[in-house]
């Protein structure tokens, strides 16, 4: 990829970001208002006549994929077996995961939303946005724009990464613990941090081609000294 179009792709990434924070803070907006309380309502009524035993069990293990300490290391396993990536970027998955947990954290202390009242983490902290559709969300636009450039099954990877954000975020409203509009905040806010995550690897990707680059020269350079002729 010619500098140029790297510059345009960061710019493009740029603004994702900005226009998904955007998404996200007119969410806060609206869920700070009341006006998301009817929906949330109806979703919760809506679930809590559908619950069944079979669900739950699926979505309580389901939902344990959105937890940090559960997809730092999965996500550097995955992208481990899938890109045999460097060092660089297997980090750089695992601290996406990390690091979305702990800014959500600092976002649900800001909003103080309780979370849905009688659920199982009634009392387990505050409810806005939802960590766990955070974290998945995050991790899976990363991890599907890496298939995509690496060009390492990008269908495939895509839909299985949107799919278990989407089964993650569910899971939170099915086992009651979360609000509708706590993952549908999750899911912007992470993608959000998602898409400035794809700018920090494309910024090592350059980085790494400027070495190996430099180290092709040196490389070429030695041999040639070495197969001169002495006079």
């Amino acid at each position: 990829m010619s500098p140029r179009s790297r510059q345009l792709l960061l710019l493009v990434l740029a603004l994702g970001c900005f226009g998904l924070a955007w998404a996200f803070a007119k969410t806060a907006s609206e869920m700070l208002e009341g006006e998301l309380l009817a929906i949330d309502t109806a979703v919760q009524h809506w679930v809590a006549l559908h619950r069944s035993e079979t669900l739950r069990a699926v979505f309580s293990v389901t939902t344990y994929l959105g937890a940090k300490e559960v997809l730092a290391p999965v996500a550097a396993l995955a992208g481990w077996r899938l890109f045999r990536g460097t060092k660089l970027l297997l980090a750089l998955l695992a601290l996406t995961a990390l690091a979305a947990g702990e800014f959500v954290a600092l976002l649900k202390r800001d909003f103080h939303i309780m979370r849905p009242a009688g659920g199982v983490a009634e009392h387990l902290g505050y409810s806005f946005p939802s960590g766990h559709a955070t974290g998945a969300a995050a991790v899976a636009v990363l991890f599907a724009y890496i298939a995509i450039r690496q060009r390492v099954h990008p269908r495939i990877i895509v839909s299985l990464c949107a799919l278990i954000a989407l089964l993650v975020g569910i899971s939170r409203v099915y086992l009651d613990v979360h609000w509708a509009s706590d993952v549908l905040g999750g899911w912007t806010v992470g993608a959000a941090f998602g898409a400035g995550c794809c700018a920090v690897y494309e910024l090592l990707h350059r980085d790494q081609m400027k070495s190996g680059v430099v180290h092709s020269q040196s490389t070429h350079w030695h041999d040639a000294t070495v197969a001169e002729p002495e006079s």
